[in-house]
Parts: C-alpha cells; sequence; structure tokens
C-alpha cells in the first residue's frame, strides 16, 4: 500500500524555442539566390492534469524536477523546427498548486481532467526568409529562441469529501466509516490507528453518493501542530458537514466535545462554518436508559448541536445519522450552486507561466556584464563580424531595455560590453 504523502515541492521548465537559422537558395538556376532560414519549433508546455487515478503525492518525492521538450532549430529551405512535445503531469484530483516565488494561488484542480499551464514553452526564433523586408531582402541574421520558464510549485492535496468524522482518537471514527461504506481502515482498540485521512462512499437509496473522510484523531493543540491530526486539518476545508464523533463512555464527555470544536476553531473560519452534528458513540457499552441521559445532559449543556446516539460496531442509529448527514450536503451543495466563483488567475499570475526578458547589468570597471536567458541567447545567434547583424543585435537589445539601462549605468563608446561571454566593444557605429 502506499504512503498518503498530501504536499510536494516540484520545479518545471518549459521547453526553449528553437534558433531561427541563417540561410541561402542554392539552385543551380537561382543566381539571385536570397534568404532560406526556417524557424525554430515551439518549447514544449507544462501543463498539470487532475485524474482520480492517483491519492497521493508520493512519485513527487521521488521525482522532483520535470522538464518539457525543447523545439528544434529552423532548417534550410526555410524547413521550420519540430515544435517541443507538452509535457503533461497528472496529478491526484484535489490538488492546490501555489507558486513559491511569489505565493500565488496558481490553481484549484477540483474536477478529474481539469488541467492548467503552469510554464508556457519559449517561443521559436524566426530564420532570415521571415525576417526579409522590402528594404533588406538578405538579412543575414536569425533571431533565438526564447527560453523556456523555470517555476517552483508546491503541491497541496485537500481531501474531496461531502462528509468529514472528527473526533478524538478512539472515537470510533474508522469503524463508522467501515460500516457505512465498503471503506476498510485500519481498526484497533487503541489510540492513533488512523495515520491517514480514509475515504468512503455511501450509496443512498435514491441513487446519491455520500463521500466520507475519516480524519486522524486530534487533540489538544492539533492546530498549533500537535499529535498527528493537525497536518490533515486541510483536507477538512472541502468538505460541507463535519460529524463529530464521541466516546459516549468518555467521564469527561463535554470537555471532549469542547476539545475537538476549540481546535476546529482556531483552525480558521472555512471550518468554524461548517454545520456540525454530534454522535455520541459506543452506546453498546452502556445501558439504554444511562445513554439517553447522557444525550440529555449534552443537549442541555448544548442546545445548538444536533445530537444522535449510535452504536458504529453495531449499526444501531446509523440510519438517522446518514439521512441527517444527505440533508446538510444537499442543502450546502445547493448553496455553494449559488455563490459558486471559479479561481480567476490575475495577468500577475499568468505572467509567471510565460517566458520573460529579465536580465541583470553588473559594472567591474570598464567592462559591463550582461546577464540573462535572452540576451545571451541572441548574442549566441548574432554574426558579430557582419555589420548588419551587429545593428540588428543593437536594435533587439534597445526593445529589450537594455541599451538604456547601460546608458543608465554610465556606459560610454570604447566600453566593453560582455554578454554570454563574447565581448564586443559599444561605439558610434551602434547608433
Amino acid at each position: 500500500m502506499s504512503r498518503f504523502i498530501d504536499e510536494a515541492m516540484i520545479e518545471v521548465r518549459s521547453g526553449d524555442g528553437g534558433n531561427g537559422m541563417v540561410a541561402w537558395r542554392r539552385e543551380k538556376y537561382e543566381p539571385m539566390g536570397g534568404p532560406a532560414g526556417g524557424s525554430g519549433g515551439r518549447g514544449g508546455d507544462v501543463i498539470l492534469k487532475a485524474t482520480n487515478d492517483r491519492n497521493t503525492l508520493l512519485d513527487f518525492h521521488y521525482n522532483r524536477k520535470f522538464q518539457a521538450e525543447h523545439g528544434q532549430k529552423g532548417g534550410s529551405k526555410n524547413k521550420h523546427g519540430k515544435n517541443g512535445q507538452d509535457l503533461i503531469i497528472p496529478v491526484p484530483t484535489g490538488t492546490t498548486v501555489t507558486d513559491l516565488e511569489t505565493g500565488a494561488t496558481v490553481a484549484d484542480l477540483i474536477r478529474p481532467d481539469q488541467t492548467i499551464m503552469v510554464a508556457q514553452g519559449g517561443k521559436g526564433g524566426r530564420g532570415n526568409s521571415l525576417l526579409a523586408t522590402p528594404t533588406r531582402r538578405a538579412p543575414h541574421h536569425c533571431e533565438p529562441g526564447q527560453p523556456g520558464v523555470t517555476r517552483q510549485l508546491k503541491l497541496v492535496i485537500k481531501v474531496l469529501a461531502d462528509v468529514g468524522l472528527v473526533g478524538l482518537p478512539n472515537a470510533g471514527k474508522s469503524t463508522l466509516l467501515s460500516v457505512l461504506t465498503a471503506a476498510r481502515p485500519k481498526i484497533a482498540d487503541y489510540p492513533f490507528t488512523t495515520i491517514e485521512p480514509n475515504l468512503g462512499v455511501i450509496a443512498l437509496d435514491y441513487g446519491k453518493d455520500l463521500v466520507l473522510a475519516d480524519i486522524p484523531g486530534l487533540i489538544e493543540g492539533a492546530s498549533e501542530g500537535v499529535g498527528l491530526g493537525h497536518r490533515f486539518l486541510k483536507h477538512l476545508e472541502r468538505t460541507r458537514v463535519l460529524v463529530h464523533l464521541v466516546d459516549i463512555s468518555s467521564e469527561t464527555i463535554l470537555e471532549d466535545i469542547a476539545t475537538i470544536e476549540n481546535e476546529i476553531a482556531l483552525y480558521g473560519d472555512r471550518l468554524k462554518s461548517l454545520p456540525v452534528l454530534l454522535a455520541l458513540n459506543k452506546t453498546d457499552i452502556v445501558e439504554a436508559d444511562e445513554a439517553e441521559r447522557i444525550k440529555e445532559r449534552v443537549e442541555e449543556a448544548r442546545p445548538e448541536m444536533e445530537v444522535f446516539l449510535l452504536s458504529a460496531a453495531t449499526v444501531k442509529g446509523t440510519q438517522a445519522l446518514t439521512g441527517r448527514m444527505a440533508e446538510l450536503v444537499d442543502q450546502a451543495k445547493e448553496a455553494a450552486r449559488e455563490e459558486e466563483t471559479p479561481l480567476e488567475l490575475t495577468p500577475d499570475d499568468l505572467a509567471f507561466a510565460r517566458p520573460d526578458g529579465r536580465f541583470d547589468i553588473v559594472r567591474s570597471r570598464k567592462i559591463f556584464f550582461v546577464t540573462g536567458d535572452r540576451p545571451e541567447r541572441l548574442v549566441s545567434v548574432t554574426n558579430l563580424r557582419d555589420p548588419e547583424s551587429i545593428h540588428h543585435l543593437y536594435t533587439s537589445l534597445k526593445a529589450m531595455g537594455i541599451i538604456d539601462a547601460l546608458l543608465s549605468e554610465g556606459i560610454e563608446t570604447g566600453n566593453e560590453i560582455n554578454i554570454g561571454g563574447v565581448s564586443f566593444t559599444y561605439g558610434d557605429d551602434w547608433l
């Protein structure tokens, strides 16, 4: 059985775009020739896709880096480079994706087959055949492909369930889950037998289903990181109803109820706002009259709560509890349909998924070092011996804002520029 891993950090990188090509027509009976360099292929995107075939992020603990395919370089005779293949990464349905650099939520994949593009592949550079103009019919330069995008992402699973079962350790949550559904969680007569969330489905008489989640037992301080349950409180965020199971034989039953309620309230407003059904479990080990007296005492102390008597071991009382759970879930779903607003990605969120032209300039005496993937790629495809290509390089660097940045740093004619290990002189012939 695989380990339940509900958080993972991964690095994704989309494919680089292929460089364009400088080439010429060389047919025997075409003396004038002409440009014939093809454009580079597009780099592959990185896409996350929700699937019900996975229920853990365990795979991402062994493989943390993902790289999409690069686009291929353009060819002669106007041949376009092959596009890089997109990389589709399957993740469990219910996965939330966060960008670690910005802290922004990138996606909330709550539906099977829902997808999100988290890193866009770089565009392929144009070959010299596409750069020809009426006034410049034979360009000796091409364009580099755009670099891919690297992102650090955090994946978090939040279990998708209609009803969350909560309670102190050994309250009988796993037993209740097993008798109501086909789930087979570990059950024993000692605390903390549940160390990961378990899911089960109740098939209702009228053709509907209820999904139950058994959350590991909570103890005081769980919302602050004490015990086992604190890691799994987040799995209750997607539930619509909470069923609080309490051992009716406990000598401190009111204190037990208060402990769980406090931890739920401290975790956040979302959990605090959910409807809660209080189920006094294990009535099979106390007398019937005693069970009724305890119920009355609890109802008197907590008049706002719906209280049920049941025995998960003998299934007594479970039908009434299940019927009320179904009613509350239906009400919650109806309210959600009226208020539901899909996650909208802002332009800033989307910008991080696309290639950018960021660069840095460091001055060392009269040498100006320019670093950045895009300018370095531009220099790599430039013929520094060809005046026309040098002019195109200057025009492109100016369009990126690099020339203005160099001027702000105090560059003068005759100073040396170093980009990607290639040095050349800044001069009047650039202007």
